[in-house]
C-alpha cells in the first residue's frame, strides 16, 4: 500500500465543509478540478441556495446511498488524511482495489461520495429540510448496515424523520424500518432500490460489469476477471441483490458456469438469512427505465447469456425497482443519475410533504427491444490498460465520468 498521501486523499473533509466551500467560492481551483468545470458551476448555485434556506432541526431526511456510494479508505495516523481507496484513481492504479476484499485490513468510512450525493442535498435543504448521510461499509452483508442505520436513527433528536435512499440503500433502509427505532420513519423513498433484486451483480462477480472492466483498465495489477474473483465475489451485499425468482436459479451454484470467476458458495447460502420485511404503507418507489438493462440471464453451453432491453436504469429493471403494495413512479433517468435529478428531487419533496409526484409516470412506458447478449462479447469490452499518470485533466475527468454512465448500449 502506498503511503503517499494523494490528491483525493486531500479531498476527503467531514460532511459540511465542501458544502460550505461550494456555497463561498472558496477553493474553486481545487473543486473545479475535482468535479470538473460544468459540475463545479452547477453545485454552487445549488449550494447558495441551500446555504441560503432556514434549515428546521425538526425535520430532517436521512439519505443512504447504494453500493459505492460511500467512500472507504485506510486509517493513517493524524493530522494525515486517510488512505482513500474507493475512489482514488492512483491507488486503483497500484492495484490496491485487492485491499476492498473481505476478510481483509479494517477500512475506514470517509463519507458519501458526492457525484450522487451533494445534488440531493442540496436540493432538500433549500426546501427546509435538515439532511444527514448514513454513509456505510457497502462490502458487508445488508442485514449489518440496516441494523447500523437503526442505531443511528435511535439517537436521532428530530420528531419528523424520512429516508431516502438510492439503490442498495433501499435494502439497507427497509432493515431499519423493522427496528424499534424505525418506527419512527414517516417515509422511505427508494431510489432504483433493486427490491426484486438485479443481474448486475451476476456479472460484477464473474468480471463481465462494465464498471468493474472499467476499473480493471487502470488496474496494473489485475485484469476484470482476478477483481472478480479476489475482490467484488467477497462482497456479502451482492450476493443479497441477486433475484430470487429468475429463470435460472442463482443460489445453486451448479447452475453458474464452471469457467471463469465462481461465486462464493457460503456467501449464497447465507443469503436466506436476510429479513427485509413485507409490505409497508410507509414506502415509495422511484424506478428509472429507458436503457439497456439486463432483465433475465440463463446458463447456454457452459455460458452466461444476458437478456437485454429498455425496462430499466442500465443496473436495475423497473419492475424489479418496485415493492408489491408500494406507490411507484417512473422516470428516464439512469441509474447512477436518479439520485442527481431534478425531476426526481421535485417528486420526493411532493411525497415528504404527503402529497403526489407530478413530473413522473406513474406507469412505466413500454420498451421491449430485446437483445440476448453471451458473456464473451461482453469480455471484449474494455480491456486496453489506460495509464493514469499519463492522462491530461480532461481525459481523467472523462474517465471518472465514465463510471457514472450506464452500461454502453449493446449494438
Amino acid at each position: 500500500m502506498t503511503t503517499e498521501i494523494s490528491a483525493y486523499d486531500r479531498m476527503v473533509w467531514p460532511e459540511g465543509v465542501v458544502e460550505g466551500f461550494l456555497a463561498s467560492g472558496e477553493h474553486r481551483r481545487e473543486l473545479s478540478a475535482w468535479f470538473g468545470e460544468a459540475e463545479y458551476t452547477a453545485l454552487h448555485r445549488m449550494a447558495v441556495a441551500a446555504a441560503a434556506a432556514q434549515a428546521d432541526p425538526q425535520r430532517c431526511v436521512y439519505y443512504v446511498p447504494g453500493l459505492m456510494g460511500s467512500q472507504l479508505g485506510m486509517a493513517r495516523t493524524r493530522p494525515q488524511p486517510d488512505n482513500l481507496l474507493w475512489l482514488d484513481p492512483g491507488d486503483i492504479q497500484l492495484g490496491n482495489l485487492a485491499l476492498l476484499s473481505i476478510p481483509g485490513d479494517p477500512l475506514v468510512v470517509a463519507g458519501p461520495t458526492p457525484y450522487g450525493y451533494l445534488p440531493l442535498k442540496f436540493a432538500l435543504q433549500a426546501a427546509g429540510y435538515t439532511v444527514r448521510c448514513f454513509a456505510y461499509d457497502w462490502r458487508l452483508g445488508i442485514g449489518e448496515s440496516g441494523a447500523a442505520l437503526a442505531a443511528h436513527l435511535a439517537n436521532e433528536t428530530a420528531s419528523e424523520i424520512h429516508l431516502v435512499a438510492h439503490s442498495m440503500g433501499g435494502l439497507v433502509a427497509r432493515v431499519a424500518l423493522r427496528s424499534e427505532a424505525g418506527r419512527r420513519v414517516r417515509r422511505l423513498v427508494t431510489l432504483g432500490t433493486p427490491h426484486g433484486g438485479s443481474f448486475a451483480p451476476v456479472q460484477a462477480i464473474r468480471g463481465s460489469y462494465p464498471l468493474v472492466r472499467r476499473l480493471s483498465q487502470l488496474d496494473t495489477r489485475h485484469d476484470a476477471e482476478k477483481l472478480a474473483r479476489e475482490v467484488f465475489s467477497s462482497f456479502h451485499s451482492l450476493y443479497q441483490m441477486l433475484p430470487h425468482d429468475g429463470a435460472t436459479d442463482l443460489f445453486n451454484q451448479r447452475n453458474w458456469p464452471a469457467t471463469g470467476p465462481q461465486p462464493n458458495a457460503t456467501l449464497l447460502d447465507r443469503v436466506k438469512y436476510l429479513q427485509l420485511g413485507g409490505p409497508d404503507p410507509r414506502i415509495a418507489t422511484i424506478a428509472g427505465y429507458g436503457f439497456q438493462t439486463v432483465d433475465q440471464v440463463a446458463q447456454v453451453e457452459g455460458e452466461f447469456y444476458y437478456r437485454y432491453s429498455f425496462s430499466g436504469d442500465g443496473t436495475v429493471s423497473a419492475a424489479r425497482s418496485t415493492l408489491q403494495g408500494s406507490p411507484a413512479w417512473y422516470c428516464n433517468a439512469s441509474h447512477n443519475e436518479l439520485s442527481r435529478s431534478p425531476a426526481v428531487h421535485a417528486a420526493l419533496l411532493a411525497l415528504l410533504s404527503g402529497g403526489q409526484p407530478q413530473l413522473l409516470d406513474a406507469v412505466p412506458p413500454l420498451r421491449d427491444s430485446l437483445r440476448t447478449v453471451p458473456e464473451s462479447e461482453l469480455r471484449r469490452q474494455f480491456n486496453e490498460k489506460i495509464d493514469w499518470n499519463r492522462l491530461d485533466t480532461p481525459q481523467r475527468r472523462a474517465f471518472l465520468d465514465s463510471l457514472n454512465r450506464p452500461p454502453p448500449a449493446m449494438a
